[in-house]
């Protein structure tokens, strides 16, 4: 590839270890020609002047290699402090001025463009279970890479070089051909892709083309599937438009088949809603069934990428019960955040779709302000207002799980907790003795809570005056409180909007994925009135 001109390039090139092999191959410079000494020169016949002149002979071709036509060779890491470390590590080479890395992440990668690259390869090591984290989360980590690699180098060659074969499978590209390796220790596999002969398997995406439905499927389900694509189709300019990964494709839409269909990535996660008194149970069950075989086809997944659960409409604490102990965590990408959802032990995932014009809206607004999230759940909202700039985030809940959840969504996004403060606490109690000050904060309290953590139960409807004015004493005098919740017919208090500028901005908190459920939650921004 490089005798013909073609350019290398690294999306996770770390400290550029690949970069720097591959342009020293190129330039004919030969391993460890800066090395001072080596053991054989203390073995009985070495020869001197034999090395001697075999060391002539390789530092002349390499500065040879350093200034002849040499290929693109570039490199790409979402850590700078990494970049740093492979700038050092080229100029200690001294090859600046052929390999040169900067701080991109994989979502923002593309194929180069101050001049033609019709041919070239893609190199990588992706982080694996052994060096980064675990498994289970780092799943559409190569899926991204898989798709970004086809999208943007289609024509080039790729390698891919990993210690699990299911995240290689994990992209969604056939490879050609494997050969087994080891990185150090660890037994691994390189695996060579032709991008010009490949396409991604198993994508869940906003497709406009409508396949017609299988008649194996019954006269329900074909329904069913059809109100699927239907809403895929209408979905699908969105989606691509603004790079959605996790929506809501159907919310009941039709009252018999009453399930929330929700798109993670390569997922698909279905809640059906319990069926109310007066509904034959025997019913619900076959029309479940209708949406268990409807799904697979509607959608073009396997079904062991579809995750079912049954929620009841809960008030509560009920809705963050544990269901089940697998503890698998999928890195998802909403906006610049990469975000773990947990698809199978709760009822809810980790991320509430609903709210995701606000947490967008939160990140533009952050930059150089203090932000405070109560009652953060998984902390979502954190993470997009840390890489919106914030000067620092506070979150604060009362659950451990919550707190260790954000906790990985931090390391996820690359972000430490020197300048994002995670709390334990009760909101309610916090507020009480909080000393700082805050430019931006979010509260979303639940509907109703009884926790034995807290000292007496909580009633949004009923507490929610006490609750704004406690957060509002903590709200530096320019700032703004987005206040929201899920509860249904909640009314602001009318002593509220006498004493604050509130104002509803619920419909430009709604995404097109939630226009036919309006109601699904109500939101504020609230400011101190300013006099005239």
């Amino acid at each position: 590839i490089a005798a013909r001109g073609g350019a290398l390039i690294d999306p996770m090139c770390g400290s550029a270890t690949l970069l720097l092999e591959a342009a020293m191959m190129v330039a004919d410079i030969a391993p460890a020609l800066g090395r001072k000494r080596f053991g054989f020169e203390y073995l009985r016949g070495y020869n001197e002047q034999q090395w001697q002149a075999i060391l002539s002979d390789a530092r002349g071709r390499g500065e040879r290699g350093r200034v002849a036509q040499l290929p693109e060779i570039r490199g790409y890491d979402a850590d700078p402090k990494v970049i740093r470390v492979a700038q050092n590590n080229i100029a200690r080479i001294g090859l600046e001025k052929v390999v040169r890395v900067s701080c991109k992440p994989l979502a923002e990668l593309t194929r180069p463009t101050h001049r033609p690259l019709p041919l070239g390869l893609v190199v990588c090591n992706p982080p694996y279970g052994e060096r980064l984290g675990e498994k289970e989360s780092l799943g559409y980590l190569y899926r991204q890479l898989g798709e970004k690699i086809l999208a943007e180098f289609a024509g080039w060659q790729a390698a891919i070089f990993t210690s699990d074969l299911d995240l290689g499978r994990a992209t969604g590209l056939r490879s050609h051909k494997r050969y087994a390796l080891f990185n150090g220790a660890i037994a691994a596999s390189l695996l060579l892709f032709d991008l010009r002969d490949n396409e991604l398997r198993g994508s869940v995406e906003a497709e406009t083309v409508l396949e017609p439905v299988p008649t194996s499927l019954s006269e329900g389900a074909r329904m069913f599937a059809n109100r699927l694509r239907k809403n895929r189709k209408r979905l699908s300019k969105w989606v691509k438009r603004e790079q959605v990964e996790c929506y809501r494709l159907y919310d009941a839409d039709m009252p018999e088949y009453a399930v929330a269909v929700d798109i993670y990535a390569a997922q698909v996660h279905v809640a059906e809603y319990q069926a109310p008194r007066g509904v034959n149970p025997e019913a619900a069950s076959r029309r479940l069934d209708e949406v268990r075989a409807a799904l697979p086809q509607a959608l073009a997944v396997p079904p062991e990428s579809i995750v079912y659960k049954q929620r009841c409409r809960q008030r509560g604490v009920g809705q963050y019960e544990k269901q089940a102990a697998r503890t698998e965590l999928l890195s998802v990408n909403e906006g610049r955040a990469k975000l773990l959802v947990n698809l199978h032990d709760y009822l809810d995932t980790g991320l509430f779709l609903d709210h995701r014009p606000l947490r967008l809206r939160i990140g533009r607004e952050a930059d150089g302000k203090d932000f405070l999230n109560l009652f953060c759940y998984t902390g979502s909202a954190s993470v997009h207002a840390a890489l919106g700039g914030a000067r620092s985030t506070t979150s604060v809940d009362m659950s451990n799980t919550y707190i260790n959840w954000l906790r990985k969504n931090l390391a996820n996004n690359g972000l430490d907790e020197t300048r994002n403060i995670l709390v334990k606490a009760d909101c309610l109690r916090w507020l009480e003795q909080a000393q700082g000050r805050y430019d931006l904060i979010f509260l979303d309290p639940p509907s109703f809570s009884n926790s034995k953590a807290m000292e007496d139960s909580f009633d949004v409807q009923r507490d929610h005056p006490d609750l704004v004015r406690a957060t509002m004493a903590v709200l530096r005098e320019s700032g703004q409180l987005y206040f929201s919740t899920n509860r249904r017919g909640f009314k602001l208090d009318t002593a509220l909007q006498d004493e604050f500028c509130c104002e509803d901005i619920t419909a430009t908190t709604l995404d097109p994925d939630f226009q036919r459920n309006r109601k699904i939650h109500c939101c504020w921004v609230i400011r101190r009135c300013t006099s005239p």
